[in-house]
């Protein structure tokens, strides 16, 4: 009897799916998204919203996940090989640790994204994908080498600060 159950346990274990039903409030409203969507290899997430989505370990592999939105996702040790990422939001995302071996991550955003120990990056087909200043990049990865695109974050404008200048020294007369 130990012996079948062993037997259906490691069957149970090897399977490399979950079910992505509802995850964390991350701004903070008391909202939770739902979802039906099934995080497997081959899964179909293009145009999915999946903000702020749990996906660490997940086996997306050969997934499609092209024009997703995955903001704040959490997707440390996640097996992106072969996942077309093309056009995908990963603004502020966690992919540290996760595979990405022959990945397409065309034009997808990386702004403030953690790729810390991302595996097999220099693998991937990174040309005009986005990134900003706080974006933190694998050991020994230049974005320019791959054809990435610096998005710079603009500082305020001095014409409106010294416009407020103005209004406050005539105030104080």
């Amino acid at each position: 009897m130990r012996l079948i159950v062993a037997i259906v346990f490691i069957m149970y274990a090897k399977s490399a799916s979950a079910d992505i039903y509802q995850w964390y409030d991350g701004d903070g409203d008391g909202s939770l998204w739902l979802s039906s969507s099934i995080a497997e290899p081959f899964s179909n997430l293009s145009h999915e919203l999946l903000w702020w989505a749990d996906l660490q370990n997940a086996n997306l592999q050969y997934a499609n996940i092209s024009n997703a939105n995955l903001a704040h996702a959490n997707l440390t040790n996640t097996n992106l090989e072969h996942a077309d990422l093309a056009f995908t939001n990963f603004i502020g995302a966690d992919l540290q640790g996760a595979n990405i071996q022959s990945a397409n991550v065309f034009y997808a955003d990386l702004s403030g994204a953690n790729l810390f120990g991302l595996e097999n990056w220099n693998e991937a087909f990174w040309l005009a994908s986005r990134y900003t200043q706080t974006t933190i990049f694998p050991y020994g990865m230049d974005p320019n080498d791959f054809g990435m695109i610096e998005i710079e974050i603009p500082a305020p404008g001095i014409i409106p600060l010294l416009g407020i200048s103005i209004v406050v020294r005539r105030r104080r007369r």
